[in-house]
């Protein structure tokens, strides 16, 4: 083997689609070049309905505007934006134009024409090494792939390999010519041929459809909320038990999804204040360090506000977070976030100068139960509350009277370990 290649362990996969297709058989004295093939992958970013940056990633074009990468990905985000490798002169990305879910695939169509496209129907047929572009002292590095028996299901054959890639980039055989996609699976990478790529071209859609409309493409089935009784939150610090109201079906169902996904999981709870609130819901929390600016960061959507009088911020309330009118142009709840009301008592006079600034006017049931259990009045009308604690109102006292550093963040970590459906 040449000395170019080396070897780097990490599970992978190469994978064949089981459908019939015009792809023309690899020859092997194509050779290509670095120059030609660098010009079809281009940088993406992707952003949140704020306009806040959330991650970056990889494709490439098979088609002048037409861009390919991986759905999953894409899966959140509110805009995304693409750049010619290497350089930081990002264009937004019109939207998507196809997808499948089963491939984890999506087809973006891009502003900036580009006739170095990776072209399907010169795509390698079977290799036995693929390699990624990227320089080293001037030379072109090969990671040297071990193939292994081929494992087959109903819809994709592939075979184990060893390799190092990065997701969302082509990968090439030793001829130059294009061997697929890199994806990341729960098993490891693999790498899906050319020929799964093809269908999105066949048909893509004459228009781009929004990249947001993405975050509610999906094949797994969630539980229904008929089946749902309630939600154990277990924390470090104890377990809190919670229902939701079937008046808000977006949040409720937002939030099936989410626990069902194990999206809060490891997640912190970032913000506490005493007599009345604990948040959590945050992604960027999972990982986060001590001095690390949190809480800004949920799963890149948001939702329509839905506020029903007979739900207010009594203490054991449940709302969904969001962020102030001046930086929430469309004044949208937090896909993710939410925060539990510990609370206090309040007086009627209290009610009274409340009601007087912000316009309003308590009912006889907020009143009764703002002044014997106690809550957070002042922010009735401006929150969505979709739920309630139905067990551990100790542990959420417990939870906000801990010692706080920074913009309200506990000092000793305070972690949500995941949420359980409770079923009925």
């Amino acid at each position: 083997m040449h000395k170019i290649f080396i070897t780097i362990l990490l599970m992978a996969g190469l994978l064949s689609c089981k459908h019939t297709s015009n792809q023309q058989s690899a020859n092997d004295t194509f050779k290509g070049s670095y120059q030609q093939n660098v010009k079809g992958i281009v940088s993406l970013r992707t952003y949140d309905h704020y306009t806040r940056r959330l991650d970056d990633g990889y494709g490439f074009y098979v088609a002048p505007r037409l861009v390919v990468t991986n759905l999953s990905y894409l899966k959140g985000a509110y805009k995304v934006k693409a750049s010619p490798m290497g350089l930081q002169d990002f264009t937004t990305v019109q939207g998507f134009v196809a997808y499948d879910l089963n491939l984890d695939m999506a087809l973006l169509k891009v502003n900036r024409r580009n006739l170095n496209y990776l072209h399907l129907d010169e795509a390698a047929g079977a290799t036995d090494s693929i390699y990624q572009l990227f320089r080293k002292n001037r030379q072109l590095y090969v990671d040297e792939e071990l193939k292994n028996p081929v494992v087959s299901n109903d819809s994709i054959a592939y075979s184990p390999y060893s390799g190092n890639f990065k997701a969302g980039k082509p990968v090439f055989a030793k001829n130059h010519r294009l061997a697929g996609i890199v994806q990341n699976t729960d098993a490891g990478q693999r790498i899906l041929e050319p020929q799964c790529i093809q269908p999105l071209l066949d048909n893509p859609s004459l228009s781009p459809t929004s990249i947001y409309e993405l975050r509610n493409k999906s094949n797994k089935v969630y539980i229904s909320h008929t089946r749902v009784k309630g939600f154990r939150i277990i924390t470090n610090m104890g377990n809190i038990e919670i229902a939701l109201s079937d008046k808000t079906p977006a949040y409720r169902d937002n939030f099936i999804k989410l626990v069902s996904d194990q999206y809060y999981d490891s997640l912190l709870v970032h913000r506490v204040i005493k007599d009345f609130l604990i948040q959590t819901g945050a992604a960027d929390t999972k990982y986060a360090k001590k001095d690390d600016v949190v809480g800004w960061q949920g799963p890149g959507y948001t939702l329509k506000m839905n506020i029903q009088p007979d739900l207010f911020h009594k203490r054991g309330m449940i709302a969904a977070s969001k962020l102030p009118k001046d930086r929430n142009k469309h004044n949208r709840s937090d896909g993710s976030q939410f925060y539990i009301i510990s609370g206090r008592l309040f007086s009627n006079a209290e009610l009274d100068d409340l009601e007087e600034e912000k316009g309003i006017t308590y009912t006889a049931k907020q009143r009764q139960a703002y002044t014997t259990i106690g809550g957070a009045p002042y922010l009735d009308g401006d929150y969505t509350v979709f739920g309630w604690v139905t067990k551990g109102m100790k542990v959420v006292d417990r939870i906000a009277a801990v010692k706080t550093y920074a913009i309200d963040r506990p000092v000793e970590e305070i972690r949500i370990e995941t949420i359980e459906i409770i079923k009925k």
